[in-house]
């Protein structure tokens, strides 16, 4: 069964389709990457599917229903950033706990439920008022896991999830994120450039040229 949906998926800037009548779809737990050179479109289908962008036409199921004209906020979808946005000046109790903040939750349900994401994402719950800058690469992803995982959400976003860690520890973090979000049970799709992450994260691997979507061994 189909987690996401998306079908005809199109949008141009200055008459050029970046996405051509785009199909494509994630199974449920499946993590998807998608590859492609700069410019071929993976930011601007990352965009659409946060709603951040608004294709011309086109349709985005998720969870059966059809989400291309909801608000951000409501589309449940976490997005994790290549340098992770976490907030130097907070601890990491208080990333973690962002979105939480903004919604006024109070404060005993907000430190129980981080303490519940740490265990989650496999973290020592010493590590909650640590700074952020005192961090491992991998802990630090770690920890925008968990802020990403506070809003409950039916569908993961990386965009180069790679991209800030040390080229030595690459491989293991690498491995450890993808036994992590199979663990969680929530599909996923990498964007990435480097052939190498696309193979050891993803279960099937897409190139985006010309607006199309394309199977790719990689």
């Amino acid at each position: 069964m189909s987690k996401l949906t998306i079908h005809n998926l199109t949008k141009s800037y200055n008459g050029r389709k970046i996405l051509d009548g785009l199909d494509f779809e994630v199974k449920e737990d499946e993590i998807v990457a998608i590859m492609g050179k700069s410019g071929s479109g993976k930011t601007t289908l990352l965009l659409s599917m946060l709603g951040f962008i608004v294709p011309e036409a086109g349709e985005i199921w998720l969870d059966e229903q059809e989400i291309s004209g909801w608000p951000i906020e409501k589309r449940q979808i976490a997005y994790v950033p290549q340098d992770y946005a976490l907030f130097p000046h907070l601890s990491v109790e208080n990333n973690i706990a962002f979105g939480l903040t903004i919604r006024k939750i109070d404060v005993t349900t907000r430190k129980n439920k981080v303490n519940e994401l740490l265990k989650i994402v496999e973290l020592s719950p010493e590590i909650a008022h640590r700074s952020i800058e005192e961090l491992s690469g991998g802990e630090k992803q770690r920890v925008a896991l968990a802020r990403a995982l506070a809003i409950q959400p039916n569908l993961f976003l990386f965009d180069e999830p790679l991209g800030a860690v040390d080229i030595e520890t690459k491989e293991p973090v690498g491995r450890e994120l993808r036994l992590l979000i199979k663990k969680l049970r929530i599909p996923a799709i990498i964007i990435t450039h480097d052939p190498s992450d696309a193979k050891n994260l993803g279960d099937m691997t897409y190139y985006l040229d010309n607006g199309r979507l394309s199977k790719r061994e990689v």
